[in-house]
This record gives structure tokens, C-alpha cells and sequence, in this order.
């Protein structure tokens, strides 16, 4: 698929945009800092055009986007992000407004069907088990300071996910056998190299 090239002003617009689309995809905000970044970042890779725009690399909790956390701090009159959740303000509900109405229907079916999907898994997992998740379907342990202690609660994490109906019984198998976080590097950059 074709990266899309956008100048800086369009990728701080598109930017602001995604976001202010995914928080107004449920009623509730999203709970935590890092569940905002992890669902951001399975958002971007359903639309993998536009993965180059957010720039998400390995962090010491997962997958994190740098310009995603600068677009949310610096648009304090569109984003909302306290100690423990992160939301649309009035202003920034004005502005998912209008971008929904800009957007051409099958782009926005499309598009708030994948939000919806996300908000609905997601926001019902708690950061341990997003975590878990995420690093066990695209890797981004290689900095990670949590993936250790994850992999030794690795049952209790696949069995949530589980029980949630997140994953299949085939994936639960994958996720409590064998997994270390050598095999996940490397899954992270078969991932990467596959994507170029």
C-alpha cells in the first residue's frame, strides 16, 4: 500500500482529526494515557497509508506516538487529558462534528466502524492486559520495561482476553506457550520489515 505524503500543517490537521474522531467513538473517555496510545496505534494499523504520520516506535510501555501525545497536550481546547482519562472538550465535540460531516459517507462508515470496534475491545481492558495484547500480536517489546512482568502473568492476561472474547482459543495457545521477549523482537521486526 502507498505511504501518503502530506505536508507538516496537513499531518498536524489530520492528526487532530483521528483523534478527535477515536474520543468521540464511545461515550465514555478513553481511561488512561496508555490505552489511548495503544488504541490510536491499532486504529493506524488498520489504515497502514498513514502509519508513517504518527510515528509510532517501541517505548517502555508499548507501541507510542510522540506527535499523537503533542497533538492531545497541545490542543487543550479540543483534548482533555487529566491524571486518568483523556476526552473531547466542548469545543473539541464542535470539531468531531464537523469533521464527520466533512467526510465523504463511505470514508466515514468505514472509518467509524473501525473506532467503534476499537472503543468497544479496548476500553473495557485494563493497561495490563492491553499491553499483553499488543505486544503479542505486533511485538514493540525491544524497550519495553513492563513485557517481563506481563510474560510471567501470561495466563492470567490470555485468559481475560479470553474470556472477553478478544482472542481465539488458537490465539490464547500461541500467547501462553513459548513466548519471550527474543521471539517478540523478532516478530516486531518481521512485522516492520513486512511493512516496507
Amino acid at each position: 500500500m502507498q505511504k501518503t505524503r502530506l505536508r507538516y500543517d496537513e499531518e498536524e490537521t489530520f492528526r487532530k482529526k483521528l483523534i478527535a474522531l477515536l474520543l468521540s467513538g464511545a461515550d465514555t473517555p478513553i481511561t488512561s494515557k496508555v490505552n489511548f496510545q495503544k488504541e490510536l496505534c491499532q486504529l493506524i494499523r488498520a489504515m497502514p497509508q498513514y502509519e508513517s504520520i504518527f510515528d509510532f516506535i517501541p517505548h517502555r510501555l508499548g507501541p507510542y506516538s510522540n506527535s499523537a501525545k503533542h497533538i492531545v497536550e497541545n490542543n487543550p481546547e479540543l483534548f482533555v487529558a487529566d491524571n486518568k482519562r483523556i476526552y473531547l472538550s466542548d469545543e473539541g465535540k464542535q470539531f468531531s462534528s464537523s469533521v464527520k460531516k466533512e467526510m465523504h459517507p463511505e470514508n466515514f462508515f468505514a472509518l467509524i466502524q473501525s473506532i467503534t470496534f476499537i472503543r468497544s475491545i479496548y476500553d473495557h481492558l485494563n493497561d495490563d492486559v492491553l499491553m499483553f495484547l499488543v505486544y503479542m500480536t505486533y511485538g514493540y517489546t525491544k524497550k519495553s520495561d513492563r513485557f517481563d512482568a506481563l510474560l510471567k502473568r501470561k495466563k492470567q492476561c490470555a485468559d481475560s482476553l479470553l474470556r472477553k472474547k478478544v482472542i481465539t482459543h488458537e490465539k490464547y495457545s500461541e500467547s501462553i506457550k513459548g513466548s519471550t521477549r527474543e521471539s517478540n523482537i523478532k516478530r516486531s521486526s518481521d512485522i516492520c520489515m513486512n511493512s516496507l
